[in-house]
Formats: C-alpha cells, structure tokens, sequence
C-alpha cells in the first residue's frame, strides 16, 4: 500500500513540486520514500511496506524497455501471474507484486489490468513511446485523481498531493457540490474541485501528445445463470474462501475487523480456517451508540481467533474533524468517525486487515431491496403504476436533500443536478432491484463505502482488503436468481445457505445493525450543539456557498424539535467542518 504521484515534466520545478507533494502523502506510506525523473515524466511513491519488505522500493524501472511504475495497493494474484510471466521470458529482480505489473504491460499491453486480481492504482511511464499508462481497480478500492495544467498531466492518490504541486487551482465545482448535498459524498466520477478529475472505477486511460484517453477495461455483465441454490451456495463458499485466501498473502501480519455481522464473519471464520496461526480479529464498542462486542466475540469464539475488544471513548469532536480534514472532499456518512477510529485501535497491532465490506451490494443487504420486492402482487403493480420503484429509491434513498431544497439553499441553482444517478449505467439490470443494484454497486459503493474505508484506514496507514470485492465473485453474485439473495425479512438469504454450519445462528438471525453514528444524539451533546451554534450560525463558511438564512432556519427548526432535519444539519455541518479545514492548509 503506498501513496503515487507523477507529473509529465521534469526539471527543478517539478522536482520541487513533488518534494512539496510527497510529503502529503507520508500517511499512506511512512515506510520509505523514492523517485524517479525521466525527461518527459517524473514518479514518486511514498511506501507502507507490505510484500517484499527489502527489495520492493518504489518507482520501479524495467530498463530494457525504458518503463517504469508506481502502484498503490496490492495485487492478490502476483504469484500466479509471475509464474506466467517467465513461462513466457520475462525476468524478475524483486519478489514485489508492482514488478508483475510492470512486466505484464510490457507482455499484454493496456490489457494487462484485466490480469491483475487486486486492489490497485498504478501508473506506468513509457520512456520510448513518450505515453503514461494509468489504471484503477474494478470497485475503486484504492483512488487515483488526475488534472492538467496545459499539456502537463499530473496525478496523484489525494487531492492534497495535487494541489500542493502548485499547479493547479482549488475552484470548487458547484455541481460537485449539489452532488455532495443530495448524495452525502462526492459521487466517483466528479471530485469537489473544478480542476480535478478522477480515474472511475474499470478504467484505464493513456496520456500521449497532451491527450487523454479512457477506456473501460471491466463492468458487471448480465449473464443470468441457471444453478440450483445448492450449487450456488457450494460455489460461493469455494469463492470466498479462495478470495480470503489470497488477501491473506503479505509479509506482514494480517488481522480481521469484525463487527459480528453476517460479512464480517464469514470473513473471520474463513480467515482463520486458512492460517496456520491465531488469526488476530478486532471489534471496537462505542460508548454509548455501538456495541456489538457480545456477537464479535461470540463469532471470534467459534472461530478460534486472538480477539481484541476496545471501548473507544474518544473526543467525538475531534474525532469528526479529524476526519473531515483528512478526506479531501466534504464526506457526511457519519459511519467515517467510527470507522477513522477502529482503524486506530487496530493499527496497534497490525499494518493489514480484511473487512466484509461489499457483501451488501453484492448479496441485497439493504433495506430497499426489500421494500419493493416483497410487497404483494397487485399491491406492487399498482404501486409500479403510480410511482416506480427505481424512481421511488432515487428520491427516498439517495436524495438527502431534494433538488427543490438544494435549489432554495445554493446560491448558485443552476448548478442543481435533479438526478445524479443518470450517470450510471443501468443496461445490464432488467428489474428494480437490478437497477438499485448497480446504482449501489456503481455509485455508492465507490463514492461511499470504500471511500470511508480507503481514507479513515489510510489516516493510520493501515490496509484493508476486502475479500467480498473479488471481481468473479461480484459477477457470479449479480447473476444469481435474485430471490436466492433476497426474502421478506432480510437479504443475503444464500450466504446464511452457505454458511450456517460454520457461524453461530444469531449472525444471521438479529437485526442488521450498521456502523453509522447516532447522528441525533451527538447533535443533542453540549460540545456539538456548540459547535453547531458557532459555527453554522455564528461563523458559518458555506455562506460562500449557501444561503445563511436557509441554514440558519433548518438548525432552529432541528433543535425546536424536528427531528427528521437530523440528516440535513449533519450534512451542513461536516460541509462546515471540511471547509474550515481548507482554510488550515492555506486553500480557502
């Protein structure tokens, strides 16, 4: 796991650009720093030391054919895909997965990341060719942004790398910003800034002669499978136990973050049926609003992991502005606190953890599924009828607030972008709940989830792999029957087949309990309700952006007693919190 950046210059100037720049990306790599300056290109790297602790500095330069590469994440497949690789010639002088990398572009091309298993950034400077290579992982586990400074193109893991190069502005993009306030996050095809653009999720993209090219290299396809729920459990189980198999290969020790969720502890429990040794799990209780302790240690007893519990009772304050300075980007998923905080506990012990992130999208776990498929017949057709379901989740699930009230709130309402969703493409879903599907799996889980996780664990550069994320799996899971995922009470219904035997019942029995905050009550504290009233009202920053008087009347009306505006103030206040953050490193 590293942090990358390149600029297509060099020279004294860039090489000063990036010596500021690095230095902003010491948290996703503390282990060690390089470069590498070509004429046309300059790679740096700062390293968190994973695979090939002694011989896996970063960039890496294939001599023979003038290349080079800088990779942040880790590719699950390196040892068979080497193998390949000097069955066909190919020589090695490291045992670091970035070098199988750099030798299958010199084997495959722009082809070589639909090779690659993994979770991954890289980017690969062909010195002959005078072209830069770029490609990001199919989920969008690990982030790439890009922008351009006239012909210059730079590129970098966080937007504060780019913007310390100097090269580019900090405009802030008023459509990013409606986006923000509907959807919670930024959505993966935009960033905050103007200037700034970032690679999608599937995509690669080559930059030559001062241009840009993109090109979609994986996306889920419909090919509905025809399987006995049997034999659909049976390859689910081999699947995620090879997917867990291989995210356990590091050269340094690898833990489990489990919540004592369905996810979670399929994870845990494969995981430590794969090792040899004790597998170390850890689950935080939060004073006051999560506490699923009994049901982790519960999972991690019938498991046999070295389980660690810890009661965080951080300064929530803090804790929220930590993480609202580190994003990059506004962020109101109040789940990042919690999550910026267990990654804390476990980096005590461990630089890897895998996650059940992504079992969710994969298996139906969400609520809305279910709101629309089990409804009765008639009652479901009528309700088709007046108003559709995929219209009906856009505007319940996703819009946070309305294009009407984002039009009363903006200064600017002509930047309101009614429907967000409209940039996901929806062809290979044929019902509702495959089109929420692939809205989840496109938009949110990128924009969302692994944004949370990418960040909050990268604020104490710790690694977590997510073994649901194996792109096999994702596609053999989409094409299931989707009544074999989805019943009346919950999702995941062929997980519990597959797994019931080896998790204690209650996994799949309790009620699914997320990782969020409770937003209500920690607005109802002393110091936040202070921090709200000096903020938002007193001093409010997005007055540049929104309207004063409208703010001010959604944070009278929450504390006068309304409070299903909870959502909206938290919103407004982590908008609030990231800008004044802007204004501590000098960008506002």
């Amino acid at each position: 796991m590293c942090g990358i950046l390149g600029i297509t210059a060099s020279g004294s100037e860039t090489e000063a650009a990036i010596e500021r720049a690095i230095g902003t990306l010491n948290r996703r790599g503390p282990d060690d720093r390089g470069s590498l300056a070509f004429p046309g290109c300059t790679l740096a790297n700062a390293r968190l030391a994973i695979i090939d602790l002694a011989s896996g500095h970063q960039p890496i330069a294939d001599p023979e054919r003038g290349t080079a590469i800088v990779l942040n994440g880790e590719i699950y497949n390196y040892r068979e895909l080497r193998r390949t690789l000097e069955g066909l010639g190919h020589r090695f002088v490291t045992e670091s997965d970035t070098e199988v990398i750099l030798k299958a572009y010199g084997q495959y091309g722009q082809n070589c990341p639909a090779h690659l298993d993994g979770m991954f950034a890289f980017a690969i400077w062909d010195d002959r060719n005078q072209e830069l290579f770029l490609a990001r992982d199919r989920f969008g586990e690990k982030p790439l942004f890009y922008a351009l400074d006239g012909d210059v193109l730079i590129f970098a893991s966080e937007i504060k790398a780019i913007l310390a190069t100097g090269r580019v502005g900090a405009k802030l993009d008023p459509v990013s910003l409606d986006n923000y306030l509907a959807l919670l996050y930024v959505p993966p095809w935009r960033t905050i800034y103007a200037g700034i653009r970032t690679l999608e999720p599937g995509f690669s993209a080559l930059y030559k002669n001062g241009r840009l090219t993109q090109n979609r290299y994986w996306q889920i396809r419909r090919q509905p499978l025809r399987i006995s729920r049997d034999e659909a459990a049976e390859s689910i189980r081999d699947m995620l136990a090879q997917s867990v198999r291989s995210r356990l290969v590091a050269d340094v020790e690898v833990g489990v973050l489990l919540s004592g969720g369905v996810d979670s502890s399929i994870v845990a429990t494969l995981a430590q049926a794969a090792s040899p040794r004790r597998i170390k799990t850890f689950s935080a209780g939060f004073e006051g609003f999560i506490d699923e302790l009994p049901y982790a240690a519960a999972v991690a007893a019938a498991a046999g992991t070295d389980h660690r519990e810890e009661q965080i009772r951080a300064d929530l304050l803090d804790a929220f502005e930590a993480a609202a300075g580190y994003f990059d980007e506004p962020f109101a998923d109040s789940s990042n606190v919690p999550t910026h905080l267990i990654s804390a506990a476990a980096r005590k012990s461990v630089k890897v953890v895998l996650s059940g992130d992504g079992g969710d999208e994969l298996f139906l776990g969400y609520r809305h599924y279910r709101k629309h498929r089990h409804l009765p017949r008639l009652a479901r057709l009528a309700r088709e009828l007046l108003s559709p379901p995929l219209a009906r989740y856009k505007k319940r699930a996703i819009s946070h607030f309305s294009p009407r009230e984002r039009a009363r709130l903006a200064r600017d309402a002509h930047a309101v972008e009614v429907d967000p969703t409209d940039h996901v493409d929806l062809s290979a879903g044929e019902t509702p709940v495959e089109k929420m599907n692939l809205i989840d799996l496109a938009m949110g889980l990128p924009g969302d989830m692994l944004t949370k996780v990418d960040r909050s664990s990268m604020m104490h550069s710790l690694e977590v792999r997510c073994p649901f994320l194996n792109p096999g799996l994702a596609q053999f899971a989409f094409n299931l029957p989707v009544e074999y995922k989805l019943g009346p009470a919950r999702g995941k219904l062929i997980l519990e087949q597959a797994f019931a035997q080896k998790l204690p019942a209650e996994v799949f029995t309790r009620p699914k309990q997320g990782f969020g905050a409770p937003v209500k009550d920690w607005l109802a504290k002393p110091e936040f309700r202070g921090y709200v009233e000096k903020t938002l009202l007193a001093d409010g920053r997005i007055g540049q952006f929104l309207k004063p008087e409208v703010v001010r009347r959604y944070v009278e009306a929450f504390y006068a007693g309304r409070t299903s505006l909870q959502y909206k103030i938290w919103t407004l206040l982590a908008l609030e919190a990231w800008c004044r953050s802007r204004e501590r490193v000098g960008l506002a």
